[in-house]
């Protein structure tokens, strides 16, 4: 910021009584002292270029000379923090006299030097704004009071595709739709804009800062803005809010889409019935899980069973969409609050009307809007952003989170009131490490999947990679294991999927049927003791390689034909 002391300020400044004459004054200025004394309330200044003028009055002393003239009465200037560069009176050719706020005296500034600093600061400041509009990654615009604009840097040249040439010194009307700036906006409302979603033009996404500009005496002189474009940001959103239904079939074309969840255990069966009996009602669903179950998954599934089946089903990920987009997305926001105009855009609650919305992370939803959320959950109305317009809204909503939501509460970070009023029904989805079981079905069914979608055979597995699948820990849960399927398939020339398809993690931590693990096996298979022993090793077998007959042979030490001999032999089938 700008020092008041950088101010060139002549010193010192001699104090004389008004009694002192013409002559001894005339000696220190002559010497290039400056000399002030004191008349009534006023302060005259004397400076070594007016010792000249000494010899042309007849006053006898400083007090005859200042009664009969004010010309040595100069303009004062107090030295204020808040005001680095104060302005000069307008009615003044005298130099001028500077105090500080206690009204000690600084010094005395001739009016060319003081205009040379000025201009020189002016200089400066306008290099250094001009490298900071040009460093900062954001468009920046300044507009004067007329709307004109007077920088524009270049990421707002890139961000719009409009040279600065082109609008430099020009109306910013001219090249934007009047109603859609929000820097014009704030020059007549003299407020601030903090991390809003704005639309400046169709296709582009931007979140502003705004912010007038005033002089020192308060008066709006411009407005300044900064804004962050997002639009790849926004489409992304889009992307992945937008339902990836390949693989899910409508309504009419499975009679039960429950059976789309593949698993058999009492863990993931749990969750199909309650999910069934949930489909059939109108209440909030709480979702629980880590990521990559396939929570996403089960809300669509329980939109496509329910009533609500033939209208749209949207998502939103808190965790993904900017705070200043989450209301606008949410809520959608009324055009005329920014813009002057009656338009503006729906949000999600409202264009899922009479459908689905599903709403994922919602442990990072602001608190300002878990309590809108709440108001919607009781009211089934909304209020978009900016607006006052209460619109009536009958969308179901499914949430899901990663977190436990009750201990959030202790700490304040999630509301009480919107924690209960989710919580009617919560379905916690187990990690695929704890449904082994539910691997084989799962695998089949991604083999199935990205075959048709990259148009190759459906491949086997080797028994070494069913023993890898089965036995890994799986932290990405679902979304890993349609990864490493889809790995494997793009690698894969072969009818056949073997470890080196497989990642390196999934390589390195799984163990291989090697001969000395099989050999140990077949040894205890046929050294036996009993045919409970030998029924023991079978199953034992059969459960380290999820139900594969082959992997299980494989790793017993002996054929697949023996294998299903002694199962029949033991009706193990």
């Amino acid at each position: 910021m700008f020092i008041n002391e950088h101010i060139p300020l002549n010193n010192p400044i001699l104090t004389l009584p008004v009694e002192t004459t013409l002559e001894e004054l005339s000696s220190y200025l002559n010497n290039g002292t400056a000399v002030i004394t004191h008349w009534h309330d006023e302060i005259c200044l004397f400076t070594p270029e007016d010792a000249g003028l000494m010899t042309a009055f007849s006053a006898r002393n400083i007090q005859e000379l200042v009664a009969s003239s004010k010309y040595f009465v100069p303009a004062i200037i107090t030295m204020d923090e808040n005001t680095p560069l104060p302005l000069v009176p307008q009615r003044t050719n005298r130099p001028v006299l500077f105090k500080n706020k206690d009204g000690s005296i600084r010094g005395y500034s001739v009016l060319s030097t003081y205009l040379n600093f000025a201009l020189s600061e002016l200089q400066k400041w306008s290099a250094y704004f001009n490298a900071l509009a040009d460093t900062v990654t954001d468009a920046v615009t300044v507009v004067d009071r007329a709307g004109a604009v007077i920088c524009w840097n270049s990421v707002a040249e890139d961000l719009y595709h409009l040279p600065a040439v082109d609008i430099l010194g020009k109306r910013i009307g001219e090249h934007f739709d009047i109603e859609t700036l929000m820097v014009l906006k704030i020059l007549d409302e003299g407020r601030m804009i903090r991390n809003t979603y704005h639309r400046p033009r169709p296709d582009t996404h931007v979140l502003i800062n705004a912010s007038p500009i005033r002089d020192a005496q308060g008066h709006i002189i411009g407005g300044i803005a900064t804004e962050q474009d997002i639009t790849q940001l926004v489409r992304l959103n889009e992307q992945l809010t937008t339902v990836d239904s390949f693989g899910l079939p409508q309504k009419d074309q499975a009679e039960d889409l429950f059976t789309l969840i593949k698993g058999k255990g009492p863990a993931i069966g749990k969750v199909i019935q309650w999910a069934k009996k949930v489909a059939a009602t109108e209440t909030p669903v709480l979702l629980i899980g880590e990521s990559g179950v396939g929570k996403e998954q089960l809300a669509h599934i329980i939109h496509q069973s329910s009533s609500r089946s033939e209208q749209p089903f949207l998502t939103i990920n808190c965790g993904i969409v900017p705070t200043g987009l989450l209301e606008a997305e949410l809520f959608g926001y009324q055009g005329g609050a920014f813009t002057g105009s009656d338009s503006g855009q729906a949000g999600k609650l409202e264009l899922a009307k009479d459908g689905t919305l599903f709403i994922n992370e919602i442990e990072k939803l602001p608190l300002e809007l878990q309590a809108k959320l709440y108001h919607y959950i009781t009211q089934q109305t909304i209020v978009r952003s900016g607006g006052s317009q209460p619109i009536s809204v009958r969308t179901r909503i499914i949430i899901a989170t990663t977190q436990d939501l009750a201990s959030k509460l202790v700490n304040q970070e999630f509301r009480s009131d919107l924690y209960y009023a989710l919580n009617v029904i919560s379905i916690r989805i187990p990690p695929l490490r704890d449904r082994t079981e539910d691997i084989p079905a799962m695998v089949q069914m991604y083999l199935k999947q990205f075959s048709l979608q990259y148009q190759k055979p459906v491949p086997t597995l080797s028994p070494e990679v069913i023993l890898a699948l089965t036995n890994y820990s799986w932290p990405g849960n679902i979304q890993e294991l349609k990864n490493v399927i889809e790995r494997c398939i793009i690698l894969n020339d072969e009818d056949l999927i073997t470890l080196e398809h497989l990642p390196v993690t999934l390589q390195e931590q799984q163990p291989s049927l090697t001969s000395s693990e099989t050999d140990t096996a077949a040894n205890s298979l046929k050294a036996k003791v009993s045919d409970v022993e030998e029924i023991h090793l079978i199953e034992e077998a059969l459960t380290k390689t999820a139900g594969n007959k082959s992997a299980a042979a494989k790793l017993l030490g002996i054929s697949r034909g023996t294998l299903y001999n002694k199962m029949k032999e033991y009706q193990l089938e």
